[in-house]
């Protein structure tokens, strides 16, 4: 029996050749598997649970101020926020938000709606988060609600999670 299997192998190398790629398939996406998507299979729901929390406070901090309390706003903020991008918060606030939220007294206020994990890493999360804001000023005093969903992007500094990226989508 097993002479005669060798004797077809033999008669078709093609079937050969057609097993190993096979065979190398399996391996590579098994491969693929096990490094990808099982990482963050292998973190309990308390990190989960601590990455949607991080995400959604630093949401609202982010999105949330008035023109009374913007250097208290903007620091608590900031202290959620890590890399690229908190330089980046930093002048944005600075130069942008802070001269127009004094010069037409806005106040916005935020809250998250839902958040849910997208991806999540022992050192890198990132969350789906939505978002009503509420904003007022002296020129439109009627609140104004605005519906959003943010991609936020979170890094491990020192066992915090932090803000790094902030992605509207």
């Amino acid at each position: 029996m097993i002479a005669q299997l060798l004797r077809r192998l033999r008669a078709h190398p093609g079937l050969v050749v057609l097993a190993l790629v096979t065979a190398v398939a399996v391996a590579g996406a098994a491969t693929v598997f096990v490094r990808q998507y099982q990482p963050d299979r292998a973190l309990d729901d308390a990190a989960s649970r601590a990455a949607v929390s991080a995400a959604t406070d630093g949401t609202v901090a982010l999105l949330s101020y008035a023109p009374d309390t913007l250097d208290r706003d903007f620091t608590s903020a900031k202290e959620r926020l890590t890399g690229d991008f908190l330089a980046y918060y930093s002048q944005f606030t600075q130069q942008i938000v802070a001269p127009a939220a004094k010069e037409k007294s806005v106040r916005t206020t935020a809250a998250v709606v839902r958040a849910a994990v997208a991806d999540l890493r022992e050192d890198s999360a990132i969350v789906l988060v939505f978002i009503n804001q509420t904003t007022v000023s002296k020129d439109k005093p009627d609140p104004a609600v605005t519906a959003s969903s943010v991609r936020v992007t979170l890094t491990d500094v020192d066992g915090d999670w932090r803000i790094s990226a902030f992605d509207p989508v």
